[in-house]
Protein backbone atom coordinates (compact mmCIF):
# COMPACT_ATOMS: atom_id res chain seq x y z
CA UNK A 1 0.00 0.00 0.00
CA UNK A 2 0.93 3.49 -1.33
CA UNK A 3 1.28 6.25 1.25
CA UNK A 4 -0.20 9.59 0.03
CA UNK A 5 0.03 13.06 1.62
CA UNK A 6 -3.26 14.73 2.05
CA UNK A 7 -0.75 17.82 0.75
CA UNK A 8 -0.23 15.93 -2.12
CA UNK A 9 -3.54 14.97 -3.02
CA UNK A 10 -5.76 18.49 -2.43
CA UNK A 11 -3.83 19.90 -5.90
CA UNK A 12 -5.45 17.30 -7.91
CA UNK A 13 -8.73 18.16 -9.89
CA UNK A 14 -11.56 15.29 -9.64
CA UNK A 15 -13.20 13.34 -12.69
CA UNK A 16 -16.01 11.47 -13.19
CA UNK A 17 -15.46 8.99 -15.16
CA UNK A 18 -19.19 8.20 -16.05
CA UNK A 19 -18.60 11.65 -18.19
CA UNK A 20 -15.49 13.16 -17.56
CA UNK A 21 -16.68 16.18 -16.05
CA UNK A 22 -14.72 17.97 -13.75
CA UNK A 23 -16.07 18.44 -10.48
CA UNK A 24 -13.20 20.55 -8.46
CA UNK A 25 -10.28 20.30 -6.53
CA UNK A 26 -9.47 18.11 -4.08
CA UNK A 27 -8.21 20.93 -1.45
CA UNK A 28 -11.12 22.30 0.20
CA UNK A 29 -13.25 19.10 0.59
CA UNK A 30 -14.60 17.93 3.69
CA UNK A 31 -14.09 14.39 4.72
CA UNK A 32 -17.03 12.33 6.67
CA UNK A 33 -15.28 9.62 9.14
CA UNK A 34 -17.54 7.24 10.53
CA UNK A 35 -16.82 7.09 14.50
CA UNK A 36 -16.62 3.80 15.27
CA UNK A 37 -14.21 2.92 12.99
CA UNK A 38 -12.10 5.54 12.38
CA UNK A 39 -12.88 5.29 8.61
CA UNK A 40 -13.40 8.02 6.08
CA UNK A 41 -16.91 7.21 4.33
CA UNK A 42 -17.31 9.77 2.24
CA UNK A 43 -15.23 13.47 0.50
CA UNK A 44 -17.79 16.25 0.27
CA UNK A 45 -16.39 18.30 -2.47
CA UNK A 46 -17.12 22.30 -3.75
CA UNK A 47 -17.54 21.68 -7.57
CA UNK A 48 -16.60 24.09 -9.86
CA UNK A 49 -19.01 26.93 -10.94
CA UNK A 50 -19.00 29.35 -13.31
CA UNK A 51 -19.54 32.93 -13.24
CA UNK A 52 -22.97 33.54 -12.97
CA UNK A 53 -23.71 30.18 -11.20
CA UNK A 54 -22.17 31.28 -8.62
CA UNK A 55 -23.71 34.77 -8.00
CA UNK A 56 -27.01 32.94 -8.79
CA UNK A 57 -26.97 29.28 -7.43
CA UNK A 58 -23.30 28.76 -5.57
CA UNK A 59 -21.18 25.67 -6.23
CA UNK A 60 -22.70 22.63 -6.46
CA UNK A 61 -22.06 19.94 -3.81
CA UNK A 62 -20.68 16.52 -4.69
CA UNK A 63 -20.89 13.81 -1.93
CA UNK A 64 -18.35 11.32 -3.15
CA UNK A 65 -18.42 7.88 -1.10
CA UNK A 66 -14.91 6.67 -0.69
CA UNK A 67 -15.48 3.64 -2.62
CA UNK A 68 -16.27 5.98 -5.24
CA UNK A 69 -12.81 6.24 -5.95
CA UNK A 70 -11.55 4.50 -8.60
CA UNK A 71 -7.68 6.00 -9.27
CA UNK A 72 -5.55 8.72 -8.42
CA UNK A 73 -3.51 9.69 -10.76
CA UNK A 74 -0.23 12.21 -11.03
CA UNK A 75 -2.96 14.99 -11.53
CA UNK A 76 -6.23 13.58 -11.26
CA UNK A 77 -8.43 11.75 -9.06
CA UNK A 78 -11.19 8.98 -10.95
CA UNK A 79 -14.35 8.71 -9.42
CA UNK A 80 -17.47 6.78 -10.42
CA UNK A 81 -20.76 9.15 -9.36
CA UNK A 82 -24.35 9.53 -10.39
CA UNK A 83 -24.00 13.45 -11.13
CA UNK A 84 -26.95 14.77 -10.69
CA UNK A 85 -25.46 18.59 -11.39
CA UNK A 86 -26.29 17.86 -15.08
Amino acid sequence: MEVVRFSDLAAKEVINFGNGKCLGHFSGCDLRIDPDTGKIKEVILAGRSGFFSSFFMGSPIYCIPWQAIIRVGIDTIIVSIQDKNE
